[in-house]
């Protein structure tokens, strides 16, 4: 009798206990979250504070999922097919201007790691004459390559755009058929390394900050009805993920163990070699004067006036438009 009346008990805190539990899962807000590309070394925070519950203690059940660029995250973001998401800069400017209602509320990388891959080099702007870039329609640097090129006072008109999916970015370049694909030195350039070292070639890697582009990398963003309905929401989501960057700096092994779990067709080699490319665009010396996700009106107006020289606003952008302060610490 004793032990029926043990197992009994045991039964009940087995019940407690799962009843508590889903009462903590209930509790949870479900939130969707774009990275602005296939799963890359660039995206191991999120998953660092999905891994080690940065995001749970901050009240979320996160679902990260992948893009195939800077406009459709956007896009998804207009049509609430997701919550959050991050994007470059110059698409953001771009989307705005267009009448776009997403706004950023931090600054996630600070630096741009964007730029154009190839087989041979291609060291200046007027190099590119007459060559075709491969790009998906929604890729970021459609949007700044033209801007790019009007800095250097040169016209849209003088490459080839070839439209892509990112999956055949490679393929296209070691076929031939593209003689640059867009690139980012923190993922495509080492993965790309690899592929070719084999074959006796070498990766030329053309910087958009080398030709000019001084502006800030990625920014995190919501829809500006969000931003002003649900500030709490926000900041915790901001918060956890600067704590999530954060612990992914300082432990960057086990970010990328992280990552490459998360993307099976990453291998924990190539995922720390994609980060420790990311830390050295997201912990500038100006983040670590100014502190981490901080946007400045001057760099914010710089962004805007960059992508103002290539293309025409629907209405004109300023960097409140742009930016919304005081949601990270």
């Amino acid at each position: 009798m004793r032990a029926v009346r043990v197992f009994g008990c045991v039964l009940a805190l087995f019940a407690s206990l799962s009843l508590s539990i889903k009462s903590t899962q209930e509790n949870l807000k479900s939130i969707t979250f774009l990275t602005n590309y296939v799963f890359i070394g660039r995206h191991a925070p999120f998953f660092v504070g999905k891994e080690k519950g940065f995001y749970r203690e901050a009240g979320f059940d996160i679902n990260i999922l992948p893009a195939t660029g800077s406009a459709f995250v956007i896009t998804a973001l207009e049509g609430r097919q997701a919550d959050y998401g991050m994007v470059e800069a110059a698409s953001l400017v771009q989307a705005i201007a267009q009448g776009a209602s997403v706004k950023a509320f931090g600054v996630y990388m600070d630096q741009s790691t964007s730029g154009l891959a190839s087989l041979d080099p291609y060291p200046t702007l007027e190099s590119l004459t007459g060559k075709t870039v491969a790009a998906s329609l929604t890729d970021s640097a459609r949007v700044i390559l033209p801007s790019v090129l009007a800095e250097g006072q040169l016209n849209e008109s003088t490459i080839d755009w070839l439209t892509a999916d990112p999956g055949v970015y490679f393929s296209l370049l070691l076929s031939d058929r593209a003689d640059l694909v867009t690139a980012a030195s923190d993922s495509d350039v080492p993965t790309l390394q690899r592929i070719v070292e084999p074959r006796g070639r070498t990766v030329h890697f053309s910087s958009f900050a080398d030709w000019g582009y001084d502006v800030y990398g990625y920014f995190l963003v919501a829809r500006s009805d969000r931003l002003r309905l649900r500030q709490e929401e926000v900041r915790a989501f901001a918060t956890a993920t600067a704590t999530a960057v954060d612990y992914a700096i300082t432990h960057p092994e086990e970010a990328a163990r992280i990552m490459a779990r998360y993307s099976p067709a990453l291998d924990e080699m190539t995922a720390l070699a994609h980060w420790k490319g990311s830390i050295s665009a997201m912990n500038t010396a100006a983040v670590q004067d100014g502190g981490y996700g901080i946007a400045t009106q001057e760099r914010l107006q710089r962004s805007i006036d960059f992508v103002g020289r290539a293309f025409e606003f629907k209405t004109q952008v300023t960097p409140n438009d742009l930016y919304a302060h005081g949601f990270l610490p």
